[in-house]
């Protein structure tokens, strides 16, 4: 019985040290505290981490995949004292998780010295990210450290996507800086932020919805293109810049107006809560890299999105799958742009049927309600094909986790009209 007993006393020892997270560290820490090491001037940081816009959600269908979490990094640099006071990296922790991404619902804990400035980042879905060459990136602790010029060379890379949402997830990143008061002036040797820190896509997204309410033809999608987007290079942390001010420039019903008091990831997920689309800012001063070139990227769909033609009040629908793109700046010609606005054109093919002959069809818009395709930005097309026109009806939003309803804003003419702040037609 006593062997037994010895056992389990080992078996608890062992768990309290294998648990970073839990209350056996900090536990023990408490107990060195009363031990006598006051010169200890170590406390615990506590934050909460999510996605911004989106849920956290686990265990779902892969129509939630770009917002999962499959592996996140989590590092804190601090600085010690005075002006010249040179970076150390504290943690440098790689939290993994299972197929169906990580609910980023917990706090994360981590022992630090008290009376710093920190700065931490989170890179999430990074594993298979590579440089332009090919080459793997190194998240080793020098690589977040200010070199001789005082960049950091994290914040400087530029990578080449190649969006998996279902496999690997969209690359999500993330910085912020905080400073930990001093340990006097924390209660229980426990630093707690009381805001949660985002993780913002490395990404942007359309998603492309096709509504045949032509009674005359069967249609079928071939292909999208879409043009004056960068295709390849993207910075893997975002480049936002200040104005003179020290606030980040946005736009607001075409008039250009401050951010005051927030961080720019703070401002996007306040657009992500919004509910109406006419109240949406855009962030549009910020850096692409250099060597990217905005071109026509285009999907050809094999096979084609087939509509058969609309019997009595049922229009025939179809979706097409998700493009994710880099973030891009094509920045809208006209010596009247001070607001450094963007512009981008959709080109939809099609095949169709009438019954007696098939024809092909090309058309083409610039897209409305797009002013700038920083990263995290949704955009959302319905196409609608009536017997004589066509509509595009274009909702642009920050990045969230709600699915486009292909049906939207098309079951009544009234209503369709009244929702005009919602969806602009051409």
């Amino acid at each position: 019985m006593k062997l037994k007993h010895r056992h389990i006393i080992s078996i608890i020892l062992l768990l309290c040290g294998l648990l970073g997270f839990t209350s056996c560290n900090k536990e023990s820490f408490k107990l060195s505290r009363e031990e006598g090491e006051e010169k200890d001037n170590s406390v615990f940081l506590t934050f909460h981490a999510d996605v911004a816009g989106g849920f956290s959600r686990a265990g779902e269908g892969e129509e939630g995949a770009d917002e999962k979490i499959r592996q996140l990094l989590i590092v804190i640099v601090s600085k010690e004292p005075g002006n010249d006071g040179k970076w150390v990296v504290e943690h440098n922790r790689l939290v993994k998780g299972a197929s169906t991404g990580i609910p980023l619902t917990d706090g994360y804990a981590f022992k630090v010295e008290a009376g710093r400035q920190k700065r931490i980042y989170l890179i999430a879905n990074h594993r298979n990210l590579k440089d332009t060459g090919g080459n793997p990136f190194d998240f080793t602790n020098p690589a977040f450290l200010p070199d001789e010029s005082g960049k950091v060379p994290v914040e400087a890379y530029v990578f080449k996507p190649d969006y998996k949402p279902g496999d690997d997830g969209i690359p999500m990143t993330a910085v912020y800086d905080i400073t930990v008061p001093d340990r006097e002036n924390i209660t229980n040797d426990e630093y707690e932020l009381g805001y949660t820190l985002y993780v913002v896509r490395a990404a942007t997204k359309f998603s492309f919805n096709f509504i045949n309410k032509s009674a005359q033809r069967t249609i079928s999608v071939t292909g999208i293109d879409i043009e004056s987007v960068i295709t390849d290079p993207m910075y893997l942390m975002p480049h936002v810049n200040k104005n003179a001010g020290g606030h980040y420039w946005v736009v607001d019903h075409e008039e250009a107006s401050n951010l005051t008091g927030k961080d720019w990831i703070d401002w996007m997920v306040e657009e992500a809560e919004k509910t109406e689309t006419a109240q949406y800012q855009w962030l549009t001063d910020y850096e692409v890299p250099t060597e990217a070139t905005p071109e026509k990227v285009s999907h050809e769909f094999a096979p084609s999105l087939e509509m058969a033609a609309m019997t009595g009040n049922m229009p025939s629908v179809a979706a097409a799958d998700a493009i994710y793109l880099p973030e891009s700046k094509t920045v809208k010609s006209g010596a009247d742009n001070t607001l450094g606005l963007q512009e981008y054109n959709v080109t939809i093919h099609t095949t169709e049927n009438s019954g007696y002959q098939s024809t092909k069809a090309i058309y083409t818009s610039t897209l409305p309600r797009l002013g700038s395709l920083f990263r995290n930005t949704h955009v959302k097309v319905n196409i609608v094909f009536n017997d004589y026109t066509l509509e595009w009806q274009v909702d642009v939003e920050p990045y969230w986790g709600v699915t486009l309803d292909p049906i939207f804003g098309l079951d009544d003419p009234k209503e369709e009209t009244n929702e005009s702040e919602k969806s602009q037609q051409i």
